[in-house]
């Protein structure tokens, strides 16, 4: 899948990039108003954040073939964390059933370690031993218009995962 670098400006004007995939799709944008009636969406409610410090970056996948895989996803937005809080617009190519990852860069190294944060859409049960849950577990449904899905963050506690622990 080849990918393109498309840029956007968030609430407070600063200049990010999102990678798309074969589809040329409109850019992300940090705000609810992003999402446009009568256009394909997901306004994505990212809470739970351990500290309001870091990136954010919010993955979207709409095949269950390509669920998590490397180069697998349709879209993805990488911005800095605002708040405990963050509403995230994602335009999608069409209707149809698409899942979001969300991955809380804490200390902003650009790796994946074990003071980050992540999850799901709609919030799907894992572990340390599970990581991953299937496609059917975090996929909703997208119609002509936005669409609203959360994602409570979990970190990693002891032996397993769960809600940061302010």
């Amino acid at each position: 899948m080849s990918k393109s670098s498309i840029p956007f400006m968030v609430a407070t004007g600063a200049a990010l990039t999102a990678a798309t995939g074969a589809v040329a799709l409109p850019a992300p944008i940090r705000a609810s108003s992003g999402c446009t009636a009568g256009k394909p969406s997901v306004l994505v409610h990212v809470a739970g954040f351990k500290r309001p410090t870091g990136n954010v970056k919010v993955s979207l996948y709409g095949s269950e073939g390509r669920w998590l895989e490397k180069g697998g996803r349709i879209s993805r937005v990488n911005i800095t964390v605002t708040g405990r809080e963050m509403d995230i617009c994602i335009p999608v190519p069409s209707p149809g059933r698409y899942a979001v990852a969300v991955h809380h860069d804490y200390n902003v190294n650009g790796e994946r370690d074990r003071q980050d944060g992540g999850g799901y859409s709609r919030n799907p049960k894992v572990s340390l031993l599970n990581p991953k849950p299937p496609f059917s577990k975090a996929a909703f449904t997208v119609g002509n218009g936005p669409s609203k899905v959360g994602v409570r963050l979990i970190y990693r506690r002891g032996f397993g995962v769960g809600p940061a622990v302010s």
